[in-house]
């Protein structure tokens, strides 16, 4: 009978120190406050803040070349504004000349006509720089982001400018320093892409017949070192390094 009482009183000291043990935590979670109502309220008009940001309305006679407008649930670009002004009373109209940015429809164009008065929804879209790195195969070229090291496949297809830039592409990754390239995103999805302005090449073969001769100017064919055709002026040769145009694939200048 004494053995049980004594086996008795250890377990009871034994759950009275589980008890006390577990006391602290039991007041931690007694004592935090519960989750405010508002919290996911304000979550929510922070994400709606950004988007009204994004987004935002303009009279058809306030945009301009180059804004980028949301229409029936895509995405395109402003690449021609015409203003008609009416006689006397006449409000006249607008006429835009647009190219799609959407997938499934990109690099479509489209004319849309409206009066003064029509308000379009204009989207603010956002820009990442982003360093050249390699090509993988023919049409695909991985980029990095700087601040993460998160790496990025884009399709060649998404370079503004045509065939002159996605040469041009493939001659930075023969560069010493590649350049950033511009990414343009509407949301998670990438729109476009585009090079610096000017880029400084290296000559790597250069000929010395004339391949066209006027009064102001000499040029021959060169070839930059993937390959890519860009007449340059007489006395540029081979090894020498010259600026480029991005935009039309066009000899700038001799760097000294």
């Amino acid at each position: 009978a004494q053995a049980l009482r004594l086996g008795a009183r250890d377990s009871a000291a034994a759950v009275d120190e589980a008890a006390a043990a577990s006391l602290p935590f039991r007041r931690s979670v007694l004592q935090s406050p519960p989750p405010s109502p508002l919290s996911g309220r304000l979550g929510c008009a922070q994400h709606l803040q950004q988007q009204q940001r994004r987004h935002y309305k303009k009279d058809c006679v306030d945009v301009r070349q180059g804004n980028k407008i949301e229409k029936d649930g895509k995405l395109y670009e402003i690449v021609k504004f015409e203003h008609t002004r009416g006689m006397a009373r006449q409000t006249g109209n607008v006429q835009l000349e647009l190219r799609e940015l959407s997938k499934g429809g990109r690099g479509n164009k489209s004319t849309l006509r409206m009066r003064p008065g029509h308000t379009l929804e204009v989207v603010r879209l956002d820009e990442k720089a982003f360093r050249v790195l390699y090509l993988e195969g023919s049409g695909t070229l991985q980029v990095m982001d700087e601040s993460t090291f998160d790496q990025l496949e884009l399709d060649l297809d998404l370079f503004e400018g045509g065939e002159t830039q996605r040469n041009l592409v493939k001659e930075c990754t023969f560069m010493e320093e590649p350049p950033e390239v511009s990414v343009l995103y509407h949301g998670e999805d990438i729109l476009s892409c585009k090079l610096p302005m000017t880029l400084e090449l290296v000559v790597d073969k250069a000929f010395g017949g004339i391949s066209k001769q006027s009064a102001s100017a000499r040029e021959k064919d060169s070839f930059l070192p993937g390959g890519t055709l860009i007449k340059v002026p007489e006395h540029v040769e081979k090894g020498d390094r010259i600026v480029v145009d991005t935009r039309d694939g066009t000899f700038i200048r001799k760097v000294s």
